[in-house]
């Protein structure tokens, strides 16, 4: 059954605030604070999301949705395949930097076997994969590396850059660092 549209408004408001309260709090960001920030009473935050878990996992899944989405915006719209890889990287080392205790928290409760994760990791083995053949194909980076060393790595550099603004610099630098090491003629027997 469809929600209704004020039900479906009130869950996008909750969604919204609880993605930054969690990027300036951390996973345990006060779930009164975040009805009050998306304008709702905590009884319809609960109606939505009956717990600190549920609307984590919401979180979660929306921000990989989101690097799903904007992998899909670069394959049409970005015409360089080596420039489209390295603007995704960027925002999955973004997402690293800014949500790094969701993704912690959420590996700590979860097996290994969970669905979301399980779907999560498809999305982002999807995302940069498609720009990752796309790019080789177009002959611009080497043909040595697959979809999960670029995760690793990402998440390396996502790990290490400071949530706060002077991170910044230092991610743009890792992502050039990477786009130099995958490109062709890179070294590739250290």
């Amino acid at each position: 059954m469809p929600q209704r549209a004020d039900a479906r408004r009130n869950y996008e408001r909750i969604l919204a605030a609880a993605s930054e309260a969690v990027a300036e709090k951390g996973a345990e960001a006060s779930l009164d604070h975040i009805a009050k920030r998306a304008g709702v009473g905590p009884g319809t935050l609960y109606r939505h999301f009956p717990t600190r878990q549920h609307l984590l996992d919401a979180v979660f899944h929306d921000r990989i949705v989101r690097l799903r989405d904007e992998a899909v915006r670069l394959l049409a719209e970005e015409p360089d395949p080596r420039a489209a890889l390295g603007i995704w990287l960027r925002a999955f080392i973004e997402h690293l930097r800014v949500y790094r205790g969701l993704s912690d928290a959420l590996k700590a409760i979860y097996d290994h076997g969970d669905q979301l994760m399980i779907s999560s990791r498809d999305l982002l083995r999807w995302s940069v994969g498609t720009l990752l053949a796309r790019a080789r194909e177009a002959g611009v980076v080497r043909t040595d590396i697959d979809p999960t060393d670029l995760l690793r790595l990402g998440h390396g550099a996502g790990t290490v850059c400071e949530p706060e603004p002077s991170g910044d610099e230092r991610a743009d630098r890792f992502v050039r660092l990477l786009m130099d090491g995958l490109g062709v003629g890179a070294a590739t027997n250290p």
